[in-house]
């Protein structure tokens, strides 16, 4: 009888221990936009491909095309793409890809939309945001890696988009 209460507390003691050290479930975890209405995703400069503010945001496109399909017309950029994004701040230690698509900001947003949570990617999309000036996606990829992708237009040309990847082993609110 011992035995038998000694292994049910051991049990659940591992029960407990392996539940909280597990990913939650999308539902459980799926971030919160902090967004202001009058808030504006993305802010055009002039010249667009800009050296962005911090080094975390440093260009390393080549290394993550085989993390995302490709949209048409797909270039790897190699300046950072200035942009502005609440809370983006605190996406640190993340992988950056920046790039260019011949497509509009919709279609490159419905293309990614249905293309990251299917085979071959498989992503778990955690979070979706459209507004005119950008779109968002969050998905969590696998063993406590996010992947954060931005489509956002171009200043001067509607018919061509950034997209903008960040892979973190952490999860903001963005």
């Amino acid at each position: 009888m011992r035995l038998t209460k000694f292994l049910m507390v051991f049990f659940c003691i591992c029960l407990v221990t392996a539940c909280t050290s597990a990913p939650q479930p999308a539902s459980a975890i799926t971030p919160t936009l902090a967004v202001t209405p009058t808030a504006r995703l993305f802010t055009p400069t002039a010249g667009a491909p800009v050296a962005a503010a911090t080094p975390n945001y440093q260009a390393n496109g080549e290394s993550l095309l085989s993390s995302i399909p490709q949209c048409t017309g797909l270039e790897v950029q190699e300046s950072p793409i200035a942009f502005s994004w609440p809370n983006i701040e605190q996406i640190t230690d993340a992988t950056w890809g920046y790039y260019s698509c011949d497509q509009s900001q919709a279609a490159v947003a419905a293309f990614y939309k249905a293309q990251l949570p299917e085979a071959p990617y498989d992503y778990l999309e955690t979070n979706w945001v459209e507004r005119g000036d950008g779109t968002v996606g969050v998905y969590y990829v696998l063993a406590g890696t996010w992947m954060y992708i931005w489509m956002i237009p171009q200043p001067g040309d509607p018919q061509r988009s950034y997209v903008i990847v960040a892979i973190s082993s952490q999860v903001v609110s963005c």
